[in-house]
């Protein structure tokens, strides 16, 4: 009864649920915004265009193109003009409509520099040279799932690089990333990690379910703090987006999906793994008592580990047919974290969150169930198993 309660609620949330708004805009060069401004003069470096954006006082800034059409070696700086932070888009890179990546601050200073100063000196994908932001949005929706925070009013999550006493949780943890997915124009975040040593990722169905979501999801791993906080005024990574990490820039290949198991499969490359290495799942699932440890990235803020709960070391509670159940801490958008034995750290359940909304214990799906799922449709290695 629990499983069909737990799909039942998942069904009706994502019916109910309303989407991050986007904040519109319309401005923008060349096109339909007048002539674009090709550089004239050699070795000016000033920029041939500039717009500041404001979103009121949030922690970051992701704009909307829509018509992104430059020179090779033209770009746009998007410039925070509170942390001096910096994303290039050039033209030799950058196609079409697309998410930025994001930018931290609430303020944010965006700029055009062109270096081509003859028109038909360059080749473009479009009979139009230039670009429109549409829009920006401050704010990534929750997954249509429940979450829970099992410890009252002590949130035992920790920032990743609290458990860099553990070498070996701390290198598991590596092959976790952070998720922005954009689902018919609306933004929400997930969490999902390497699997084998082919460069598949495995995240949750209610993340990830088809092509269009996996063309369009951000993949960021190492988006953590760098050093644990031990003081006030050290660095937390407590806010949406924040502590920047590494983007994964190509396009993702969406392989299968189980809506029943909740999981979805896609298809990075070799060199992800070769930089951040991969996670196995055991393939006799998880054993009630035996310690665990997750690794997430709850409401997409920096990496986060946790161990234990408020009567101490973090179990596996119980299992179903379908799933285990703990009193991990989790939050909006750990969905697709991997739960993990502290003995073998092998990947016992794939988290996917509780019944109702503040409401223990969470629950992920086991590991054998998906195992069993992907050595049957011959997907993934032998290196993703153990």
């Amino acid at each position: 009864m629990q499983v069909s309660f737990l799909v039942l609620l998942w069904a009706t949330f994502v019916a109910m649920v309303a989407f991050a708004d986007v904040v519109p805009l319309s401005f923008g060069v060349g096109c339909d915004h007048g002539r674009y401004p090709f550089q004239m003069q050699r070795g000016c470096f000033k920029p041939a265009f500039e717009r500041e954006i404001d979103n009121g006082g949030d922690s970051f800034i992701i704009v909307r193109f829509s018509d992104f059409n430059l020179p090779p070696k033209d770009y746009v700086l998007l410039r925070s003009v509170d942390t001096g932070e910096t994303v290039k888009l050039s033209g030799a890179e950058y196609h079409g409509a697309f998410d930025a990546p994001s930018v931290s601050g609430s303020r944010l200073r965006l700029e055009l520099y062109t270096k081509t100063n003859l028109v038909g000196s360059y080749t473009t994908k479009s009979p139009c040279t230039g670009f429109s932001v549409v829009g920006y949005t401050s704010v990534l929706q929750s997954p249509p799932t429940h979450e829970a925070v099992c410890g009252g009013n002590v949130e035992r999550t920790q920032e990743a690089a609290c458990f860099n006493y553990s070498p070996i949780m701390n290198a598991r943890s590596k092959a976790v990333a952070r998720l922005v997915i954009n689902k018919d124009g609306a933004l929400t975040g997930c969490t999902g990690f390497l699997l084998g040593s082919e460069g598949h990722f495995i995240t949750n169905n209610h993340c990830i379910s088809n092509q269009d979501h996996a063309s369009k999801t951000r993949f960021e791993f190492m988006a953590q703090a760098m050093a644990c906080p031990s003081k006030v005024g050290d660095l937390v990574c407590d806010r949406q987006l924040a502590c920047p990490g590494d983007v994964w820039r190509s396009n993702a290949k969406f392989m299968y999906t189980n809506e029943y198991l909740d999981y979805t499969i896609v298809q990075l490359d070799r060199a992800v793994v070769a930089k951040y290495s991969y996670l196995k799942l055991r393939m006799a699932g998880p054993n009630i008592g035996e310690p665990i440890y997750a690794v997430q990235h709850p409401q997409a803020w920096g990496k986060r580990i946790t161990d234990k709960t408020a009567w101490g070391k973090a179990t596996v509670q119980s299992t179903t047919n379908l799933e285990a159940s703990y009193l991990l801490d989790t939050r909006p958008m750990a969905s697709g974290s991997p739960v993990l034995s502290s003995t073998d750290h092998a990947v016992v359940a794939l988290h996917h969150g509780s019944l109702t909304a503040n409401t223990c214990p969470n629950f992920g799906i086991r590991s054998d169930l998906i195992a069993n799922d992907l050595q049957a449709l011959n997907m993934v290695p032998w290196t993703a198993f153990t």
